[in-house]
Order: structure tokens, then C-alpha cells, then sequence
């Protein structure tokens, strides 16, 4: 079983992607703001709307998409908070245990459930049936599992990908940024188990267990699960040259946003706008192919 640090890049991508979306719609509001909006209103008071010109039609189109994504982003953000801390309220919790020097939460089912709750002190969660049902080794492989997840915050990263995939919603890349993000979680979080465990079979073991579960409901586990464990060579990641680009278009935005936030400056007239635009655009390139490379890397060509 290869390292982790091949999803840990692959996982850096998709957090790039979102950090460059958030950047680019803070810049774009920003600048309509600080340095549009009053010449824009005042002619649309004085019914002067031929002396807004094209460059100012252009930022009342962006202005309107970029207040639509904010949106969006705060709805679905309210939204989930709302459920997620109703889903943690219902949760009937008979007690704790510990499995492998981890505290677990159980709960009272007769089915085999295991997951991983909360945003800010997540916590793992097993059913009475999985204890009842497990081997001991697959039980350890559950729970091991789970507390990568906890470790590292997955419920509330996923949820913040949720936000931006909500937002953006048709458009590709970022559409299917949440989706992306929990299918790395859970490699990640497989390839963690079996590097805990030492061994790969008491993971697949617990894997079928559950595939039969989602089977009987209608679902099933994610085929590149069983694709990873059933590998003998590293998985397929993300160059760290594209990532590094990614970085660097980032970094970018972040270097055109604080001056405008902090000192009011504006590139224009000092930078022409088509200009400007396109250098927006180089910027958020590599971050659009690294997260194309992720796509390829979750679903390799036969």
C-alpha cells in the first residue's frame, strides 16, 4: 500500500481550486464595490445609461453573478450547519467505548453503521450491530477508518467544499469539488487503516462487508476503494510542477486582492482591463488542470 502523500497532493489540489474560486469572487466583488459601484449608480439614477459604456456593463454582469454565488454560498452554508447540528442532536449515543485506544460512540442499531460527526471536535460513531457482527480485525480497520477522518477534520472540510460546489453550481470544475474531496477522504482514510493495521485484508474484509449493506439499499462502495486495495504499485497523484502553478496562480490573486483591500489601490488605468483579465485567467489555469488531474487520477483509463 503506497504512502498517503500521493492523496495528500491530489487533496491539496482540490483545496487550491476552492481557495482560487473564493479569491477570484472576492477580487471581482471588491472591485465593483470600491472602485464601480458609485459611477455605476449614479448613471443608472440619472437614467445615463449609455454613459456607463461596455466596461461598465461589464462589471454589472459580473457584479450580479458574483452576488448570486455569495448567495448561494451563504445559503447553502446556513443550510448545513442547520442540518448537520440537528443530525448530531438525534443521535441517540448509549455510551462510549474504546476500540484499539480510541474512544468510539455507540449507537443503538441493529445494522452495521460507522461514521465520523462534528465540525469543530468531531467524534466517531459505531453502531451496536458492527460490534455484534465484526470480526475484531475488521473492527479495528472501521474504526481506524473513522478516526482518520476525525483526525483531520473531514466533516467540516467536506462541508466547505459542499459550499463552494453549491455555489458554483453547474460549472465545471467546481461543481463537483464536494463530491471529489469525499472520494479522496475516503482513499485517504483507506490507505490510513491499512498503514495502521499493517495488512491489507481486514480493511477489504470490512469494505465487502459494507458494500454488501449499501448493496441491499441500493448503493454501493465507490469502485476506485476496491481498485486501491486490490494495487501493488503507488497510486496515481498530481505533479508536483502543476501543483506548484496551481500554488503560484494563487498566490497571484491573493497578491492583487490585499493591495486593493489594504491601500485602495486599482491596476486601472496603470494596467488595462483586458490585461488585467487575462492575467485572472492565467492565474486560475493551473488550479482548473490540477483538478482535472484529480479527476483522472480517481477514475484512470482502462
Amino acid at each position: 500500500m503506497a504512502s498517503g502523500r500521493a492523496f495528500q497532493r491530489l487533496e491539496i489540489a482540490l483545496g487550491v481550486l476552492g481557495l482560487t474560486a473564493a479569491a477570484l469572487v472576492f477580487i471581482v466583488a471588491m472591485d465593483a464595490v470600491r472602485f464601480h459601484a458609485a459611477a455605476i449608480l449614479s448613471c443608472a439614477c440619472h437614467l445615463q445609461f449609455a454613459d456607463i459604456g461596455p466596461e461598465g456593463w461589464a462589471f454589472i454582469v459580473l457584479g450580479v453573478i458574483d452576488v448570486a454565488v455569495i448567495l448561494r454560498a451563504g445559503w447553502s452554508l446556513i443550510r448545513q450547519l442547520r442540518a448537520h447540528r440537528s443530525f448530531r442532536r438525534r443521535l441517540p449515543v448509549l455510551g462510549t467505548v474504546e476500540i484499539d485506544g480510541e474512544p468510539v460512540r455507540v449507537l443503538p442499531s441493529s445494522a452495521p453503521h460507522a461514521f465520523c460527526a462534528g465540525l469543530i471536535r468531531p467524534a466517531v460513531y459505531v453502531s451496536e450491530g458492527l460490534l455484534r457482527d465484526c470480526d475484531p480485525r475488521e473492527l479495528r480497520a472501521v474504526v481506524a477508518h473513522e478516526v482518520h477522518h476525525r483526525e483531520r477534520r473531514d466533516p467540516l472540510r467536506l462541508l466547505l467544499a459542499r459550499v463552494v460546489s453549491d455555489a458554483f453550481r453547474p460549472l465545471p470544475p467546481l461543481a463537483t469539488l464536494a463530491e471529489r474531496h469525499r472520494a479522496l477522504a475516503d482513499l485517504a482514510a483507506d490507505a490510513a487503516a491499512v498503514r495502521r493495521l499493517g495488512d491489507v485484508q481486514p480493511v477489504a474484509l470490512a469494505l465487502v462487508r459494507f458494500d454488501d449493506m449499501h448493496a441491499l439499499a441500493g448503493g454501493g462502495i465507490a469502485p476506485e476503494r476496491v481498485d486501491q486495495l486490490a494495487r501493488r504499485t503507488p497510486p496515481p497523484s498530481i505533479s508536483p510542477w502543476l501543483l506548484a502553478a496551481a500554488g503560484t496562480g494563487l498566490g497571484g490573486l491573493a497578491a492583487l486582492g490585499f493591495p486593493m483591500l489594504a491601500l485602495g489601490w486599482h491596476p486601472e488605468p496603470a494596467v488595462p482591463i483586458a490585461l488585467e483579465a487575462a492575467a485572472i485567467v492565467v492565474a486560475c489555469l493551473p488550479a482548473c488542470l490540477a483538478a482535472r488531474r484529480v479527476d483522472e487520477c480517481l477514475h484512470p483509463a482502462a
